[in-house]
This record gives structure tokens, sequence and C-alpha cells, in this order.
């Protein structure tokens, strides 16, 4: 079974099995995974700690379908690696990953390479910035969250900007903001409900 399908049938056994919560995320409860899920148009994604990182198994729908994702992450802010349709996309960073102090730093930054399906293809860089503290709502629960603009630059493609609202102590992003090299809004994923653990 490729990992696709793998991702496919994982997420799907947990969207049917993960038992809804009564009450609002702690941090303790995100250590065993956390299911966040977006009605309309349908996305589910199951965030799970993997030491300062997480991993990530997404469902979404598009073109009509539903498409698998996965993903690992450096840090909640920091993708490292992404498998989809299109293959597997990886992310290599110079400088040591630092992103739990950034509203004291204000921005971290790295030259960046890209390889896809493993061959080394293009470098740029990677630049996260702290914008300042705001609040996120999910099923009447409201977190904290660090605003941060995460900016990739890889040479001879359009920069790839996203607004993010990161929780610190749930160590999750709960709103992302696609934006346009003008920083205009592109897309928006902003979560309706959340679940806790695999369920099963």
């Amino acid at each position: 079974m490729s990992i696709l399908l793998r991702s496919l049938s994982l997420l799907a056994g947990i969207t049917l099995a993960a038992p809804a919560s009564s009450s609002c995320l702690s941090a303790k409860e995100t250590k065993q995974g956390v299911l966040l899920t977006r009605e309309v148009p349908f996305y589910s994604v199951f965030y799970k700690p993997d030491g300062p990182g997480l991993t990530e198994q997404r469902l979404m729908e598009r073109n009509h379908s539903l498409q698998p994702v996965s993903a690992v992450y450096l840090h909640p802010l920091l993708v490292e690696k992404r498998v989809s349709a299109s293959g597997t996309h990886e992310l290599k960073y110079a400088n040591a990953i630092a992103l739990d102090d950034l509203p004291q730093k204000k921005n971290w930054q790295s030259e960046t390479t890209l390889f896809i399906n493993g061959q080394k293809s293009v470098s740029g860089a990677t630049v996260i910035r702290f914008d300042g503290w705001g609040e996120e709502t999910i099923a009447s629960c409201s977190y904290n969250v660090w605003a941060i603009n995460s900016r990739l630059e890889l040479t001879e493609l359009p920069p790839i900007i996203f607004e993010l609202y990161y929780s610190p102590e749930l160590r999750l992003v709960l709103r992302s903001v696609r934006l346009s090299p003008s920083n205009q809004p592109l897309s928006e994923v902003r979560f309706d409900r959340f679940q806790i653990g695999w369920g099963n």
C-alpha cells in the first residue's frame, strides 16, 4: 500500500473513530494527537507531536475529490517534508531550528534548499517573523496565539507566504492564510471543530 493510500485510510479511520471532546483543548491532551476539521470545503488534519516537531496526516477536498497529504515538521511552524500525489518535497535548512523564542527575537531565517523526490532542486531562504499576539476560537474555545508571517523564497519561483496563527501552549497552528506576493489573502484554513487522539 502506498503512503498516500495509507494516509487516506488512516485519516478516514481517525475521522470515523475519534471521540469528540466536550471541553477545550489542553497541552496535555494534544500529546495524544489532535484532529482539526473544517466542514466546507472539507479539510481535516491530524497532528501528532514528535519531539520538538510533529507529524501531519491531511485529507482535503480539491477538484471534487479527497486528496491525502502527509508531512513532517521540525517545529510546528517549519515543515521539513511533504508527501502528496505530486511526489515528495523536502526542505533542508542551514541554520539551527530556534523558533520557541520568536516573541523575543522577532524573526528567524535560514538558507533553504528544496529536494524533489530526493533530487536537489533549487535554493533560497526561509524567513519567519513574529507580528504580535492574538486570539483564535475553535468550537467556542479561545486560545492565545502568535501572529506569524512565514515566507519561503526559492530561486526563480514566486514566494510562498503564509500568515499563521500559532498556539505556543498547544504547539499547533490554529489558522493559516495563504498570501500573494503583494500580501493579499488567497485562501484560508480556519477550523470548525477538534477531536482528541486516534480513537482506536
